[in-house]
């Protein structure tokens, strides 16, 4: 295996990425000359190296610089010829299983960060993750995510258990099935033991790629500081710097890896991507074939259901996520080397824009997204009521007998449409989309 990548050069990302956007855009091309140059980009692309960064960082400047339809459907165009060759009409779905509600970060910009006392907390047990597993199987999901807050206990003791668990049940219905993490980052040797376990996949978004932007939103708790080979706080350490190596550490066990950087975070947003392009396409470089195709990730800084808790307006929030989703999609495809990088289409936009940004770029998507731990127990009542809230949940910030559907659910970190799964598959029917299992556009 190669050395690990350089610090100095995840250091770079950012300050390269801005400048870059920048310098161009201080150029003030002209909605014709940008058409003339985006075009001239898209002609010329070779689909085995995807684009330079000075080319991305070009048609970035039709997202929002220059208001001109016709070369942001040029890109978009461009995109969805490249997705039918590398991907036909099959889309894979995946599903995020929420463990724990409890965190010990401070993100500014998320509903659970630990200062926020109006929302219920809750974590799940194996016997919880098994009955959901069971039932999301049974509906067809091949890629089951577990995701949660930075609850360090709960990981330390739980994580494997839950890991394990989950892959036994999914893999009982569908052979195909796939587990993924979406969790505080770790470490090489954390990965490599969880992959033992069952484990596919690691997720990791990195909110931003500027460091003082994060240290802003990020000041304090796992995610600010890191975590050691025993998922204790490395209180003053460098958790922006163990998050950017998260994906190269789980490539180092064998490990698909997803990347990404939240829509509407910075100010210049259309840095933020650059800066997840010029990452991907460096660990696709150092790599080579032990990587799988990267999950590129589009997390939008939505609105949270705490309301007394949303710091998005105070904060400057100042980008038109859904405005914009199909094109930054096109864009993350146009990037990447074909069949190098699955975007993906999440919850966070409305259905009918999710669905067309898989038709004309993304390859995985999540539908039935519920975001709060065992709300998937609401899907089948009975089950829930056999198990009873005392098997369910084996810590929360309620009373076992208060702990409703509804209470559940109010402690969603973002706001996402959540739209039946079988209502998905019939729009996906309605476009020609084939649902498949993602194991099967594994490149080996």
């Amino acid at each position: 295996m190669q050395d690990v990548i350089q610090e100095s050069f995840y250091r770079s990302i950012y300050p390269t990425a801005e400048a870059t956007f920048l310098a161009q855009r201080a150029e003030s091309l002209d909605a014709q000359a940008l058409r003339r140059r985006v075009k001239e980009i898209l002609h010329t692309r070779d689909g085995h190296q995807g684009l330079s960064v000075q080319q991305v960082s070009w048609l970035l400047q039709a997202v929002r610089s220059v208001a001109d339809p016709a070369t942001r459907a040029a890109i978009v165009d461009a995109a969805r010829a490249v997705r039918r060759t590398c991907f036909g009409n099959q889309v894979a779905t995946m599903v995020p299983i929420e463990v724990t509600s409890y965190c010990a970060s401070t993100c500014k910009f998320c509903g659970w960060r630990a200062d926020n006392k109006d929302m219920v907390r809750l974590a799940i047990s194996e016997t919880a993750i098994r009955e959901q597993a069971k039932i999301l199987a049974r509906m067809g999901f091949s890629h089951f995510e577990i995701a949660g807050g930075d609850h360090l206990p709960f990981l330390r003791n739980s994580l494997k258990p839950l890991v394990r668990a989950l892959k036994e049940e999914t893999r009982a219905v569908n052979p195909e099935a796939r587990v993924s993490l979406c969790l505080v980052p770790m470490h090489e040797a954390q990965y490599t033991e969880l992959r033992e376990h069952g484990l596919d996949c690691v997720l990791t978004w990195q909110e931003t790629y500027c460091q003082e932007l994060f240290a802003f939103h990020v000041p304090s708790g796992p995610k600010a500081w890191g975590i050691d080979l025993d998922f204790a706080m490395t209180r003053g350490g460098d958790g922006f710097m163990q998050r950017l190596r998260s994906q190269e550490m789980a490539i180092r066990s064998g490990l698909q890896a997803g990347l990404g950087a939240m829509i509407g975070l910075a100010e210049h947003t259309e840095a933020d991507i650059l800066s997840v392009v010029i990452h991907g396409q460096r660990l696709i470089e150092h790599y080579g074939d032990a990587v799988q195709p990267l999950i590129i990730g589009m997390p939008a800084w939505n609105s949270i259901t705490t309301t007394a808790s949303d710091n998005r307006e105070s904060m400057g929030f100042n980008f038109h996520s859904e405005a914009n989703f199909e094109l930054i999609a096109a864009i993350y495809l146009l990037a990447y080397p074909d069949r190098r990088a699955w975007v993906f289409a999440n919850g966070r936009v409305a259905p009918q824009v999710q669905v067309d940004c898989i038709e004309s770029a993304a390859f995985f998507t999540s539908t039935l997204v519920q975001i709060a731990p065992g709300a998937y127990l609401g899907l089948q009542p009975e089950v829930a009521q056999r198990l009873g809230n005392g098997s369910i949940f084996i810590k929360s910030s309620i009373e076992a007998d208060e702990i409703t559907q509804e209470a559940i659910m109010s402690g969603e970190q973002f706001m996402h449409y959540l739209m039946p799964h079988d209502a998905f598959l019939q729009m996906f029917s309605q476009r020609g989309l084939q649902v498949v299992s993602d194991r099967s556009m594994l490149l080996h």
